[in-house]
Order: C-alpha cells, then structure tokens, then sequence
C-alpha cells in the first residue's frame, strides 16, 4: 500500500465517522424537539423556537438559489409575502382553509420568484442583487397602498373562527411548534435529497463557474430557473406558516428591508451551500434576536443588528463560508 492510498483510506475513514456521528447527532436532536413542549410550558421558549423552525425553511429557501447556484438574492421577502398574503386573503376573503391555501400560497410563490427571475437572471453578480432588492422595495410600496391586500393595515383574521382544525388555528403553541417543526423538518430532508441529487450537482456547477457550465452544454438559464422555483415553494410555505401564527399580516412584518438581511443571516452564519447551515444558523441567530429584543428592549433597541454585525465580521474573518464550511467545505462534497 502506497502512503497516498493509506492517506486516502484514512480520509475516508474519518468522513465516514464524522458522518456517522453526524447521524446519531441528528436523530437525538429530533427526539429532544419532540419532547420540549412536554417538559416545559414557557412561552417565550417554544415562540423562539417556532421562529427557529420559520427561519430555518426560510435559510434553506434563500440557500438553494444563493448558496448552491450562486444566485445572490436580496429579494426573498416577496415570495415570503406572496405565501402569507395568499394563505390569509384565501381564508379570509373566500373561506378557503389554510391547510390549502399554505400550499397554493406556495405556488403563488413560484409564479412570483419565476417572473423575478425572468427579470433579473440576464444580470450577473452584484447587478443581480440589487435588481432583486429594488423588486422587493417596488412590491413593498404597492402592498402599502393596495387596498385589496388591505395597504398598510394589512389583513387580520378573524377571530370567530379562532381555534378550530379548519381555521388551523390553535390557543396554545405547541400545536404551531409541531406544525412548523414539522414542515422544517420536511424541507430539510428534501434539501439533503437536492444535494445528493444530479440537480444539486448542476446547481453547484453553476456556482463554482457559470460560464464553464454553460460550455459544457448545461442550460443554466433553466437549472437557475429550476433552482428559483424551489427556493421560492419553500419560502411561500413559510409565509404561510407564518401567517398563521401570527394570524395578522401587513407590509411592515414580510416586506420590510431586514426581512431580506434576516433571511440571508441564517444561511450566512451557518454555512451557506451546506444541507444544515440554515438549521444551525436559526438556532443561532433567533434566541439571539429574541432575547435581545425582549430584554434590551425600549433605549437599547437594534442593539442585537450590532451583536450580528460583530458575528459577521467574525464569520467573514475566520469562516468566510459558515460555521459549517469549517469542517468538510460545502456539504457532501468529497
């Protein structure tokens, strides 16, 4: 045995356990989500962790476009906003139940990112991420001053309806804990098979060089298409979720400018590119910003953008890709 052979066995060997680790790690998390909101009825508790479920899905919609194809988008609040004004103007204009209207408000969210990308995919780096921000800055100021969507006041629903399995509506919240939970739990796996997947292999193509994809006969237009309406079915969900817990929608909570930042501070702090960097990400940066916001709250307010402003310099510093990237680069990659 040569001592490059021995070497490479050796790699292999301790991918293989990091992996294996990785797995068991994996399911004694699940098993501890699960029993949370039996050992505890805090409040505060399972809305931060709620939130860390919501953010999650949204870290991984932005990541199959930002951190697989290389697609820096600043304009994921709109198909946030498309998920959650669909759910609620469905239920609360025309009686639909959000255990449909989630998943058209997901749909609608694709039409949405796939006109965006129409728009802007002719553009290229930073070009590309301001087109997107000034889409979601336009659709801002039309929401505020579309009276359909309810403008400014936004669209509250009502309460006559509150608590029943139609409404999806519930008085306490560890039925939103397992109801988000579990979506995030969903769009997990099916990033984890996107990254196993040719499709993921394309996309990761597309990033590491556009132009040398596009010579070797990939149709990037299309797989960035692809990617687009994927990273957008994910972030709709969301929005929907979202709707319904809050139960109360306006431009200011899913257009506002930092919901854009919010979205791609999860992928950024965990590991852009990587299957579990949203994940860790928004079990990072949510408590923070929840603690933050109810105990620094009134004189200290934004107190906690400064607290993510010095993480990402850290990050930018010494993980330029994530926290995750420290340890195998981009996810699965051998």
């Amino acid at each position: 045995m040569t001592y490059l052979e021995a070497l490479r066995r050796a790699v292999s060997g301790t991918q293989l356990r990091f992996r294996r680790n990785l797995r068991e790690v994996t399911v004694i998390t699940i098993v501890g989500l699960l029993v949370i909101p039996w050992l505890t009825n805090n409040d505060f508790l399972l809305n931060t962790f709620i939130f860390i479920f919501l953010f999650s899905m949204l870290g991984h919609g932005w990541n199959i476009l930002g951190g697989y194809t290389g697609q820096i988008s600043l304009g994921h609040a709109i198909m946030f906003a498309a998920g959650a004004y669909t759910t609620a103007i469905l239920y609360v204009y025309y009686g639909v139940t959000p255990i449909v209207g989630i998943w058209v408000g997901g749909l609608v969210a694709v039409f949405a990112g796939v006109m965006l990308g129409v728009a802007t995919f002719h553009l290229r780096y930073h070009y590309f991420a301001m087109a997107t921000l000034a889409a979601a800055l336009v659709i801002r100021v039309v929401f505020f001053r579309w009276d359909w969507v309810g403008g400014a006041t936004g669209i509250e629903y009502p309460f006559d309806q509150f608590a029943t399995l139609y409404s999806l509506t519930f008085r306490g919240k560890m039925p939103y804990y397992y109801l988000t939970g579990a979506f995030a739990l969903g769009v997990t796996i099916l990033v984890t098979i996107l990254d196993r997947s040719k499709l993921g292999t394309y996309l990761k193509a597309i990033n590491m060089d556009e132009e040398n994809a596009k010579n070797t006969g990939l149709d990037t237009y299309r797989y960035k298409m692809y990617a687009m309406g994927l990273s957008s079915f994910v972030t709709g969900l969301a929005g929907g979720l979202y709707a319904q817990y809050t139960m109360y929608i306006d431009p200011w909570s899913t257009l506002r400018l930092l919901q854009n930042i919010d979205i791609i501070m999860v992928a950024i702090i965990g590991g852009v590119g990587t299957v579990l960097g949203p994940v860790v990400g928004s079990m990072l940066f949510i408590p923070v910003r929840e603690y933050t916001r109810t105990a620094l709250g009134g004189e200290y307010t934004g107190i906690d953008w400064v607290l993510f402003g010095l993480v990402l310099l850290f990050i930018s510093l010494y993980r330029p890709g994530g926290l995750l990237n420290r340890y195998s680069g981009r996810w699965g990659k051998e």
